[in-house]
């Protein structure tokens, strides 16, 4: 399926009880609507992956229906992936495994499907989950969360992060993704510059709000989180808060318009145009309030989104060239050209300081035969005033 292909055109089918595989039953039948209403976005993402995986292998989900696939990996979740394989139906194994691929992408917006496979909506970053790993293994490897920030404590700018700022000084492009794995990075090409934004602000949302009820101090391992349905806290709440880094609400007017561009041209979720809290986390000083003015701090505030953060940071404060006037640019800064510049430049200067000291030779010569007035004088030919 094309990527910009409505999912509508996809029969909604089983797609109801998504919602609650992944997070359980509403409390009650309103509220079963209104997070539908929420997820629409998210549903629809889920009806388009479901119907390209059937387009390819029409009997992928016979055995075992979507929603009973999603409880069976958070109810399974610290198994391998080899050991919730049916085994009884060996010819039938590489199905599982890829019906196992879609429980995840669908319930974690995570990318997980071998190499060769299309996903709807495609992948740039396109990890395996392997036959010998667990969920939980699989969500932490592709997650990584370092707690011991770099004691690096050279100034930076989150402004530098604003869209206004990285598409008018860096020419970056957004690219609106449905993978989480694929959430800020930046993919760089011969003449153009992408940056990867999650479009599914709803998904992360409504899976907080289902590890706060259950825990209101968001104390959940990443076991415990999964088997909500839910990835950790602190990677949901780190994904909300760049948001309001790539567009600053309020203060930064032109980030805005960008992205009240983007959510109508490529129908996004409209909760992107809701501010969001500037930072999910229970402050624990007065300066966890403030934005980080250092790498260090941005790591200790970003653990998991720290490393490409930072690249985003470094492409805005020394942008690649992509453009003919840009790679000139950078190419006069190579050290190769200065020294040529340097070599070219000394030898015009020899050239003409040679040419001077000539022509003030010649000069000084004419004044002395001027001067001596005599014919007879070797080089100084005849002498002026003097006739035949």
């Amino acid at each position: 399926m094309n990527p910009s292909q409505s999912p509508d055109a996809v029969p909604m089918t089983d797609i109801a009880n998504i919602t609650d595989a992944v997070w359980g039953p509403a409390a009650h039948k309103n509220a079963d609507a209104e997070r539908a209403l929420t997820l629409r976005s998210y549903l629809k993402c889920c009806n388009g992956e479901k119907g390209l995986a059937l387009s390819r292998s029409s009997h992928l989900l016979d055995e075992t229906p979507l929603s009973a696939l999603i409880n069976t990996i958070k109810l399974e979740r610290d198994k391998r992936k080899n050991e919730l394989l049916n085994r009884a139906s060996e010819s039938s194994i590489q199905g599982q495994l890829a019906a196992l691929d879609l429980a995840v992408r669908v319930a974690f917006m995570t990318a997980c499907a071998a190499a060769s496979e299309e996903t709807f909506g495609g992948d740039l970053f396109r990890p395996r989950w392997q036959a010998n790993e667990s969920l939980t293994a699989y969500i932490s490897r592709v997650y990584p969360h370092d707690d011991t920030p770099p004691q690096d404590v050279r100034p930076l700018r989150v402004d530098k992060l604003a869209m206004s700022y990285l598409t008018r000084y860096a020419s970056l492009e957004l690219y609106w993704t449905h993978r989480l794995t694929d959430h800020l990075l930046l993919l760089k090409k011969a003449n153009r510059k992408i940056l990867y934004v999650f479009r599914h602000p709803a998904f992360l949302r409504v899976s907080l709000d289902t590890l706060e009820a259950s825990d209101p101090a968001l104390g959940q391992s990443i076991s415990g989180a999964l088997s909500l349905g839910c990835l950790p806290s602190q990677l949901l709440r780190e994904t909300l808060a760049s948001y309001n880094l790539l567009f600053p609400e309020p203060g930064d007017e032109t980030s805005r318009a960008i992205l009240e561009r983007e959510v109508s041209k490529h129908h996004l979720d409209p909760l992107l145009l809701q501010p969001f809290p500037s930072d999910y986390g229970v402050h624990e000083h007065p300066q966890d309030t403030l934005d980080p003015e250092d790498v260090r701090g941005l790591y200790k505030k970003y653990p998991y989104w720290a490393d490409r953060l930072y690249a985003l940071w470094r492409e805005a404060d020394d942008p690649a060239p992509i453009t003919s006037i840009d790679r000139w640019s950078e190419a006069r800064r190579n050290p190769r050209f200065t020294y040529w510049c340097t070599a070219v430049s000394l030898t015009i200067a020899i050239l003409f300081g040679m040419a001077a000291t000539a022509l003030g030779a010649l000069q000084v010569w004419i004044s002395y035969c001027s001067w001596m007035n005599d014919p007879a004088t070797p080089l100084c030919g005849r002498g002026p005033g003097k006739s035949n």
